[in-house]
């Protein structure tokens, strides 16, 4: 089923949980709040979840109340809301307020997994826990908002020189330095011709990467790339070059 046969229906949640057609199930308490005080459901109702297997399960509600919900699986859908080429994001660090609105539109644009890379200009080198708990919630909700089918990955920490060495397939490095080759030149036709499944794209801090690490990424044959004549925000940068991107596999 195709996602525009789904949108009609807002209703759904990420669970991980298996499911199986007439399975019986208890919702878990982070939905519950949602279905009861905010969606308002009643018994008879029901909602969608899915849980990384490429289906949509349409949950009947059996009972509703402000602390239970309880329901069966009454029919699944089988549908793939992800990308077939995997698109990973070494993200240098940045201020959180600039990482959450990276995060976000990411997750919404397809891409498979976050790396947050510390690189030598970075002012911020570490996030809490609270803050991992609150990105992946970000994560979470914009999946569920954009009819993805898996949760994005957001991976630990790395420095700079080792996500060079870790990263797999096209690895595309933007660099506000590059007048030779923009990003639009990895088209349709190259990602085809150089049958091309995974593609790691490098976007740097506020401040840019500097001239050792602008070496480093040549010399691991890395694409430098310009994304064009103006110098854009880290965050504008990360979702332009993975938006290019999407609009070429898609």
């Amino acid at each position: 089923m195709k996602t525009n046969q789904l949108i009609h229906n807002q209703l759904r949640f990420y669970c991980d949980i298996n499911l199986d057609l007439d399975q019986n199930i208890e919702l878990p308490k982070n939905i519950v709040h949602q279905v009861f005080r905010v969606l308002k459901k009643r018994v008879g109702d029901h909602i969608y979840l899915f849980n990384g297997s490429n289906k949509e399960y349409k949950i009947e509600l059996c009972e509703v109340t402000k602390s239970n919900i309880t329901g069966y699986v009454d029919q699944f859908i089988d549908y793939n809301g992800e990308l077939d080429t995997n698109i990973y994001l070494y993200q240098s660090l940045v201020e959180h307020t600039r990482m959450e609105l990276i995060i976000q539109k990411c997750t919404e644009l397809g891409v498979k997994n976050i790396y947050p890379v510390i690189s030598n200009k970075c002012k911020i080198k570490s996030f809490s826990e609270s803050k991992r708990e609150r990105w992946n919630n970000i994560i979470k909700e914009s999946s569920e908002q954009s009819f993805r089918s898996k949760i994005m990955k957001l991976d630990n920490i790395i420095n700079f020189k080792d996500a060079c060495i870790n990263a797999i397939g096209l690895k595309i490095f933007c660099n506000e330095y590059e007048t030779d080759f923009h990003l639009n030149k990895i088209n349709t036709s190259y990602l085809k011709e150089n049958n091309i499944s995974d593609i790691s794209i490098f976007v740097g801090p506020v401040s840019g990467y500097d001239q050792s690490e602008i070496l480093h990424a040549q010399e691991k044959d890395m694409i430098s790339v310009s994304l064009g004549k103006r110098v854009l925000r880290t965050e504008t940068a990360a979702i332009a070059s993975v938006s290019n991107i999407v609009n070429q596999i898609s």
